[in-house]
């Protein structure tokens, strides 16, 4: 059962390195993605509903989203939007259901963590700077080679 016990440490900040037993024992399955992004909710939402909305639209993880991921997400936010209008105080049982649903679409950091989802902020290409830092090397050794004419006519 998903999101029982602390969520797993980013792999960059574990201290062991080896991977489990079961790494690579499921064979992940590409599905395509929604073909268009929803626009509007579709109600009036509260204003901070409404933000969680557009975030959602924005975010990363918005490119794998499904039709049904996003209606869940519509669904999701409908009831959201119904605990913060609501005249009776918020409970936290329904401020945890919220936080369930939102959880179900990955919204949290923990969330993606166990499914083994990391994200990283775009950096450098390690292969790209390991690949010019080749073609460098390599352009020293061929200027450090003296010219063939040079050996054929010395002055």
């Amino acid at each position: 059962m998903a999101g029982i016990g602390p969520a797993p440490k980013p792999a960059s900040k574990r201290r062991r390195r080896t991977p489990p037993r079961t790494y690579g024992a499921a064979t992940p399955i590409t599905a395509p993605a929604a073909p268009v992004q929803p626009g509007e909710l579709g109600f009036d939402a509260h204003p901070l509903v409404a933000s969680m909305w557009a975030a959602l639209r924005e975010s990363f993880e918005s490119r794998f989203y499904s039709e049904a991921d996003w209606e869940r997400a519509r669904w999701e936010l409908w009831y959201a939007d119904m605990v913060m209008r609501s005249d009776r105080p918020t409970t936290g049982q329904a401020w945890t259901q919220v936080q369930h649903g939102l959880s179900d679409l990955l919204v949290s950091p923990a969330a993606k963590r166990r499914c083994a989802i990391e994200m990283k902020a775009p950096g450098r290409d390690e292969d790209a700077d390991a690949a010019v830092s080749m073609t460098a090397n390599y352009q020293r050794k061929l200027q450090s080679v003296p010219s063939t004419e040079a050996q054929l006519h010395p002055s």
